[in-house]
């Protein structure tokens, strides 16, 4: 049975072989969020259970549940799919910015606990949709 490569050479064509394909690799996985998920967490690290508790206190302030939202890392934005979120929330300084959303802005959650302007700087955020 003949290889593709000895098809192209019996066809008279020259083979090349690419010293990096990943270059010209130009398909990437799509991340689509399941249509329930509301809110984007954007946040390089993953959360403790102590920052579990904290998100998932502010999650009730805005009204959503914890199966309503979701994580990622900065770096996975660039191949998110179709969704339809309603916030997007990001620890540290995106690259990639989610149009279309109620954004927010806020330090790591580790960092937040002990952090009463941090808490309230976000509140203000949370509420200026209202």
């Amino acid at each position: 049975m003949l290889t593709d490569i000895q098809r192209l050479q019996a066809m008279g064509l020259d083979v090349w072989q690419l010293r990096h394909p990943a270059i010209y690799d130009q398909t990437h996985e799509v991340i689509q969020l399941p249509d329930a998920c509301q809110l984007l967490l954007v946040c390089d690290t993953p959360l403790s259970e102590k920052d579990a508790w904290l998100f998932g206190n502010i999650l009730k302030s805005i009204k959503l549940r914890p199966e309503q939202a979701r994580q990622l890392p900065h770096a996975a934005l660039s191949a998110l799919g179709e969704h339809r979120l309603t916030w997007c929330w990001y620890i540290d300084t995106p690259d990639v910015i989610i149009d279309g959303v109620r954004r927010l802005d806020s330090i790591p959650l580790a960092q937040m606990h002990d952090n009463p302007t941090a808490k309230r700087d976000l509140w203000r955020q949370i509420c200026q949709y209202d």
